[in-house]
């Protein structure tokens, strides 16, 4: 059970560092469509889960410099991330649970 607590916070970390990734590389992009009036903040939120064709317009269309040279965002990076901290939240939950039912039993 410990090895299966250490694996979910593993899995946690591993999920909420890809999001953090993730959304850089958004922001990196999106800023730059933004500035130029290709979309709003709302519109350019819906790029970080979704592929649209507005997204993919936006960003064919900003033909603004970016930084490291960054022109196209892919939403992969976000969903892998939401399924790793999915993954690892459900370890955990799970792991406490065990945890809780062995300790119930001891009492018992």
């Amino acid at each position: 059970m410990r090895s299966e607590r250490h694996l979910s916070r593993i899995v946690i970390a591993s999920g909420a560092t890809l999001f953090f990734v993730g959304l850089g590389w958004w922001w990196l992009v999106f800023r730059q469509v933004m500035a130029g009036d290709y979309l709003t903040l709302p519109q350019a939120a819906l790029c970080l889960a979704q592929t649209s064709d507005i997204c993919a317009l936006a960003q064919a269309l900003c033909k603004t410099e970016h930084v490291l040279g960054i022109t196209r965002y892919s939403t992969e990076l976000f969903w892998t991330s939401a399924t790793l901290l999915t993954l690892g939240l459900t370890l955990e939950i799970r792991s406490r649970l065990r945890t809780a039912a062995t300790h119930e039993r001891r009492l018992s």
